[in-house]
């Protein structure tokens, strides 16, 4: 930058003159966008500090890795997490194996307002053991924003998948562990999922978009609405 460039700089008009002055706001964007990435990293980098070397380290909760689980005493259940998470984000994955409406029925609404705002979400459940109840997967089908797969497994072959991604910017949010798509999982069974947070271009995000992707361009993955009229 010159030297001439000061604070004034960033304004568009001299409030005391009503002179217009060099327009600067491509640099302001910058400076706040540059903060912005400074912001993340640094929350990420803290966030890491308390959840692998020191639990006591002061970092913002929300960018740390932790552990979702059902527990009745403390009020804590995998369905809360996966509505938090889905109520603020740009776009959902979800790659589940098992998908029912008791399931289903306490995500509707959110997956109906996300419907209103128009944001994405691909869903890629599978045939495995014919568990996936098809009143559930009509109506995740019904919903305009979300596009339904079906993995169609072949012989002893398994598909056992539980994970469910957001993204928010350049962030994504992921939960991968035991849980399917059923109410006991999301509610009340003993259950174990790990929540990591990482940017997009983060060696975690990448592995697990990755393999989602192979997954959903595989020749056995088919559009779900018409695995199910079958």
């Amino acid at each position: 930058w010159s030297s001439d460039v000061c604070s004034s700089d960033l304004l568009e008009e001299d409030n005391t003159s009503g002179l217009k002055l060099p327009l600067r706001r491509n640099i302001k964007r910058e400076l706040l966008y540059m903060a912005k990435i400074f912001n993340v990293d640094q929350n990420l980098i803290s966030a890491a500090n308390t959840v692998l070397l020191n639990g006591t380290y002061p970092s913002d909760p929300s960018y740390r890795t932790k552990l979702v689980k059902n527990d009745y005493h403390k009020g804590e259940k995998v369905l809360s997490v996966i509505e938090d998470c889905l109520s603020d984000c740009d776009e959902f994955i979800f790659s589940v194996a098992f998908i029912t409406e008791g399931g289903l029925e306490p995500l509707l609404p959110v997956l109906k307002e996300l419907e209103r705002k128009r944001v994405p979400g691909n869903v890629l459940t599978t045939d495995y053991l014919t568990f996936s109840d098809p009143k559930a997967l009509r109506k995740l089908s019904a919903l305009s924003n979300i596009k339904l797969k079906m993995y169609v497994t072949e012989g002893s072959e398994g598909f056992h998948t539980k994970g469910y991604i957001f993204r928010k910017g350049n962030i994504y949010r992921s939960l991968v562990g035991s849980s399917n798509l059923t109410l006991d999982a999301l509610t009340r069974n003993n259950e174990w999922n790990v929540k990591v947070v990482s940017k997009d271009s983060g060696e975690y995000s990448l592995d697990i978009l990755n393999e989602f992707n192979r997954l959903w361009e595989c020749a056995r993955s088919i559009d779900c609405p018409g695995f199910i009229d079958e």
